[in-house]
């Protein structure tokens, strides 16, 4: 498993990451900042999330295009 978390506050929702990887990330429907989906969202957290090894890649893709650099994987 590895971690995936998003300084939400830092987010700028341009929706850079659930577009690159929508099978991770997502906009959040009441303040439209990304979030990790619900499915994988670490004890209700919409700002960390546990994740398999095969979508890490895409995790990481989602990560690497963010202009604001607000999320990790680990």
């Amino acid at each position: 498993m590895a971690k995936v978390t998003i300084d939400r506050e830092g987010c700028i929702s341009c929706g850079m990451c659930w577009d690159t990887c929508p099978s991770v990330y997502e906009q959040n429907t009441e303040d439209s900042k990304s979030q990790i989906i619900f499915a994988l969202q670490d004890a209700g957290n919409p700002a960390i999330g546990k994740i398999s090894e095969k979508d890490v890649a895409c995790a990481r893709q989602g990560a690497d295009v963010c202009p604001v650099s607000v999320i990790s994987v680990e």
